[in-house]
């Protein structure tokens, strides 16, 4: 009897253990891209796999500085999308590169109009630690 009860009092608490831990949370995803916040290298504009627009589905970051091209208009990594920035992308136009912000396969104006909307703005933000560090950083 008093090992019948054992087993039923640790089983219930087994139980009840578990049911508590599908409640523990997930770990945050502010864009609901399918990335969790802290290896997003674009927090607050989906580029994940659960996107669902655009051509940016994959944590794309052309340059490596640890921000995604859609919140990445610093094409020269000074700190703050500026005219330099648009104007490099103006120069590019119809090219792959940097600048090409909705990862379509070619910088076009498009492009430098994301870029020109976040003016005086700095790149992200990202979850990544290392962004914006000037070392090669990445989501992969």
């Amino acid at each position: 009897m008093t090992r019948n009860l054992i087993v039923i009092v640790c089983a219930a608490l087994l139980a009840f253990g578990l049911s508590f831990g599908s409640f523990a949370g997930s770990s945050p995803d502010s864009d609901s891209d399918g990335v969790p916040d802290a290896f997003d290298n674009c927090t607050d504009t989906a580029n994940g796999p659960l996107a669902g627009t655009g051509s940016c589905v994959g944590q794309e970051d052309l340059d490596s500085d640890g921000y995604g091209q859609p919140c990445d208009g610093d094409v020269n990594n000074d700190g703050a999308v500026g005219l330099d920035d648009v104007g490099a992308m103006l120069t590019g136009l119809n090219a792959p590169g940097v600048g090409d912000m909705n990862c379509d396969g070619a910088i076009g104006l498009d492009d430098a109009g994301a870029a020109l909307s976040a003016l005086n703005q700095p790149a992200g933000p990202s979850g990544l630690s290392c962004a914006g560090t000037g070392t090669p950083c990445s989501a992969q």
